[in-house]
């Protein structure tokens, strides 16, 4: 069991040792009335039954007992008159009402049932005696108790003695059979109304079960909280409350066991039902109105032994919440068996516990809502720290997968860029070479081709170099490189350069692989200009259409154009094709135009 349950059963065994002390002790001074002399009277004086002598305490079995008759109690003491300022009469327990009378003057009256029509309650009397009423010598005391219909009239044993002993008796007894179970009372509201919105928060059928059997307890009341004189006072119809109160106490059982909610659990109204509808009838009378007293003290038993059996299995079973309920739960039905008890034997000792120690099960109640609270908070700090370990796994499983990825990557741009260069470096450069060793190496060379080549090799080279740059997009600035580099080779074959460039949009794919093919592009377009256009101007311009981005390399010239070079117009048709553009060559008498378009998808934002 764990270490909250043992504390939590310390605490309801002492809270049921200390009601049974406080209950049943009898005052440590004064003096002790053990014997009477008891007879019945009628409503108008006259004896019913002849006095004799009784052991107190005393009851007046049911089939003796009418609505109008009453039973009178009368004993002698011997004191001094002088001793009343200091003296009271101290009744333990008494139904349903007293009146006290000494040397034949009225002294005092209690009546318990104005307050309220509970079955299991009584309260004590107090009754200080003054100077007036008391005479030295022999004192006589006469007591009249009335009862309710279909109850017993009913007296403890008595004490007379001094007042502040005898008051501090009574509080304590005050305390344990009407305070202490208005406070539980008071729990039970708030206890109510907190599973209550639970219930309605979560739907977890204990919390609302729990809440009605609160709230169905709470309907009984106590002695201190009037009825308001609701209800005909021979029908328990307040008490009929105790019987819903069990049902739903055992449907709050089952679900706290973990047993499943079905529609045979109707069944269990099915009882209190009748049994509240025979009381509000009003139907029978005498015995058959006593069978159904006894009835409903059976069911009351029944249905809390159903529910500790089905808490004690859930808690054989290993449940913790069962556990703690069952010990609550077991407490108060100890009580409601020696309350019952009482009734049934007709024990004139009315000293009825059950609503006093109802603070038990309040106890086991918060017990069992506090473990689930810890246990909950407990879960979540399981599951938070689960989630904090999982999250950093997560990440260094994303930093190792980010690292692999990012080294692969790095690996596949350095093998593409690799193979590019090579690729460029062979169908460029690498051509010019083996030109040149082919001229170098004939019997008769020819300095200006091989020099020509060289030019031709120097130039894409640079050309290579050019598109390793980082342009970030912009076209216009790759340009203005390749003009730098190409402009004096251009001038230096008698062609005027026309630079109409302009700033276009940044063309965020524009990649080293691309701008090496627009720019091989522009340097084949010139290369024919010079070689074959017999031209004196050329003209570069850049410009937006619908498209996309345009570059146009235009001569004044006469010749061939592009087709001149033998591969050279397919060399641009294929690189055209490669960049996704559309690549366009016109000739009229003014001269040709090479014009590159660029689809939209090359601009930034597309």
């Amino acid at each position: 069991m764990p270490p909250a349950a043992v504390w939590l059963v310390l605490v309801l065994v002492g809270v049921g040792v200390l009601s049974s002390f406080l209950a049943f002790q009898e005052p440590a001074g004064g003096r002790a009335i053990r014997t009477a002399e008891c007879g019945q009277i009628d409503a108008n004086g006259r004896v019913v039954v002849p006095a004799r002598t009784v052991a107190l305490p005393y009851a007046v079995p049911w089939p003796e007992r009418h609505p109008d008759q009453k039973l009178v109690c009368e004993f002698t003491v011997e004191m001094a008159a002088a001793m009343g300022a200091e003296t009271a009469l101290y009744i333990p327990s008494f139904v349903d009402s007293v009146a006290l009378e000494v040397n034949g003057q009225a002294a005092f009256l209690a009546e318990r049932y104005r307050m309220r029509n509970l079955r299991l309650a009584t309260l004590p009397a107090f009754a200080p005696l003054s100077n007036d009423i008391l005479r030295d010598g022999a004192n006589r005391f006469r007591l009249t108790l009335s009862a309710l219909p279909a109850r017993s009239a009913s007296l403890d044993r008595l004490f007379i003695g001094n007042t502040q002993a005898l008051r501090t008796h009574f509080h304590a007894r005050w305390f344990m059979v009407a305070v202490l179970p208005t406070l539980a009372l008071g729990g039970a509201i708030a206890f109510a109304i907190v599973f209550g919105v639970i219930w309605v928060a979560l739907r977890e059928r204990e919390f609302g079960w729990l809440s009605a059997t609160l709230a169905l307890g709470v309907l009984q009341g106590s002695t201190l909280i009037p009825d308001f004189g609701l209800g005909p006072p021979d029908r328990p119809i307040w008490s009929m409350f105790g019987l819903w109160e069990v049902a739903a106490a055992l449907m709050f059982c089952r679900a706290v066991a973990g047993l499943p909610a079905s529609r045979r659990d109707l069944w269990w109204v099915l009882p209190p039902a009748l049994l509240t509808l025979f009381f509000m009838s009003g139907l029978g009378g005498g015995p058959l109105h006593r069978a159904g007293l006894l009835l409903s003290m059976t069911m009351v038993v029944v249905y809390m032994m159903l529910a500790l059996w089905v808490l004690a299995r859930a808690a054989w079973r290993g449940s913790e919440d069962a556990g703690i309920v069952l010990l609550g739960k077991a407490m108060v039905f100890i009580f409601v068996v020696h309350d019952i008890s009482i009734i049934l034997r007709q024990n004139p000792e009315l000293i009825f516990l059950t609503r006093a120690v109802y603070s038990s099960f309040l106890l086991a109640v918060a017990m069992w809502m506090t473990l689930r609270f810890v246990r909950a908070m407990r879960e979540v700090d399981n599951t938070a720290e689960i989630l904090r370990e999982r999250v950093a796994a997560t990440q260094d499983e994303l930093r190792q997968t980010y690292e692999e990825l990012r080294l692969r990557r790095e690996a596949e741009a350095v093998d593409r860029e690799r193979a590019r260069l090579m690729r460029d470096l062979h169908d460029g450069l690498g051509g010019e070479l083996a030109s040149m060793l082919a001229l170098a190496d004939s019997p008769d060379p020819h300095p200006q081709e091989i020099a020509s080549h060289a030019r031709a090799a120097l130039a894409d080279m640079r050309l290579i170099i050019s598109s390793l740059e980082d342009y970030g997009g912009d076209l216009t600035l790759a340009l203005g490189t390749w003009r730098e580099r190409a402009g004096p080779q251009v001038k230096a074959a008698g062609l005027e350069l026309v630079w109409a460039v302009r700033d276009v949009p940044s063309l965020v794919r524009l990649g080293p692989a691309q701008t090496l093919d627009i720019l091989r592009i522009v340097q084949e377009a010139v290369t024919n200009v010079v070689k074959h256009a017999h031209a004196t101007r050329v003209t570069i311009e850049t410009f937006e259409t619908e498209e996309g981005i345009g570059l146009s390399i235009c001569d004044n010239g006469s010749g061939g154009g592009p087709q001149a070079s033998g591969n050279g117009l397919g060399n641009m048709q294929m690189r055209a094709r490669r960049l996704n553009a559309t690549l366009t060559i016109s000739r009229d008498n003014r001269g040709t135009c090479v014009r590159l378009v660029l689809p939209r998808e090359f601009a930034a934002g597309s």
